[in-house]
């Protein structure tokens, strides 16, 4: 498989001020994973690309986009109690929002087959109309939308394991058939979305899909959530794209996260959701989102870009878990829609 990965130096100038946790470390160490004596071997390399104003303003309004284009004017600028800028912070956010954008332009060229994009400002909390939890665009939102328009994917699926719920992304599409949105989160936690009863509104109901998750959840518990509700949701709903909102707070070393995820279970997260999609046709764009402890955020892209490349199959699913309840409530919520129906039995 010929693994794409878009690295900017450029995300480097996004400063959200001393002590923040979405610091360029977070970059820094994994521009050991493209260059370097640990580089890993065989990955296609590319800088990244800008968003468009266009792309941006498919899901965002126009006075968002001109507030962010803003304060590259200004040396900083607070927009939430944690959501700051510095003058690079604008580009930054650009070029975040246009990595998914360059991978599918690549997938769809035939020069890559998968991609992953090594991006900051994360996305997932950026509502349409502002910023938050760290998010300046909504970056996988963005990838979704231009998919649709550009490339003509009319099944979307969007796979969020961020130890917090995407907020933005889910209320971007929660209305919308054509794109669902599924996230496995820590619950109750930051922002206080993703209840077990969001399933989407209107014609996008039963396309959004919330697995709540306890405080303290590790590898058992999210390998059995994926086993048991996202492999379903996948083979049902049938995508035409894979977009994984990846990030690595669950790392049981994660300062923010509170779970007990290891390394080489994202690794076979990546693992079921890529297989699942293939099966179907579909290629997986990876966006990364959170992931705060240096060494755990670099071991675990490198666990998933491992199982990517050698397209090793995934493990069977654990025989068993503490989460049993909480999976039963999901396939309950969703009874009527046919997957975890279909799981339920």
């Amino acid at each position: 498989m010929k693994v794409g990965v878009v690295y900017d130096d450029l995300f480097l100038a996004h400063d959200p001020g001393y002590g923040h946790p979405e610091r360029r470390e977070r970059v820094e160490v994994l521009a050991g994973i493209v260059r370097g004596p640990r580089a890993v071997s065989e990955l296609i390399v590319t800088p990244s690309r800008r968003a468009e104003r266009k792309d941006l303003e498919r899901v965002h309004e126009r006075d968002h986009v001109d507030l962010i284009e803003a304060t590259a004017r200004r040396e900083s600028v607070q927009l939430d109690g944690d959501t700051a800028t510095s003058s690079g912070s604008a580009e930054a956010a650009m070029l975040a929002a246009g990595a998914g954008l360059h991978l599918l332009d690549r997938i769809a060229d035939h020069e890559i087959d998968t991609g992953f994009a090594f991006v900051r400002p994360p996305g997932h909390h950026a509502e349409w109309d502002r910023a938050m939890g760290f998010c300046l665009y909504n970056n996988v939102a963005v990838l979704a939308a231009y998919a649709r328009v550009v490339h003509h994917r009319h099944r979307v699926m969007i796979v969020d394991w961020d130890v917090h719920h995407g907020n933005g992304t889910q209320h971007m599409f929660e209305e919308d058939p054509s794109v669902l949105y599924l996230s496995t989160h820590r619950y109750p936690f930051y922002p206080g979305t993703g209840a077990l009863h969001e399933r989407g509104k209107g014609e996008g109901l039963f396309t959004t899909v919330n697995v709540p998750m306890p405080g303290g959840a590790g590898d058992a518990e999210y390998l059995a959530a994926f086993h048991e509700v996202v492999r379903p949701v996948v083979e049902a709903y049938r995508p035409d794209l894979m977009i994984v909102s990846a990030g690595f707070d669950p790392h049981e070393n994660d300062p923010l996260g509170g779970m007990h995820v290891t390394a080489p279970t994202f690794g076979e997260m990546g693992a079921l959701l890529t297989h699942a999609a293939s099966d179907l046709g579909a290629p997986t764009v990876f966006v990364l989102e959170g992931g705060y402890d240096l060494d755990g955020l670099d071991q675990s892209v490198r666990a998933v870009l491992d199982r990517l490349k050698t397209e090793t199959p995934p493990a069977a699913a654990p025989e068993h878990s503490r989460l049993t309840p909480i999976l039963d409530a999901v396939k309950h919520a969703h009874e009527h829609f046919q997957p975890l129906a279909h799981a339920h039995r």
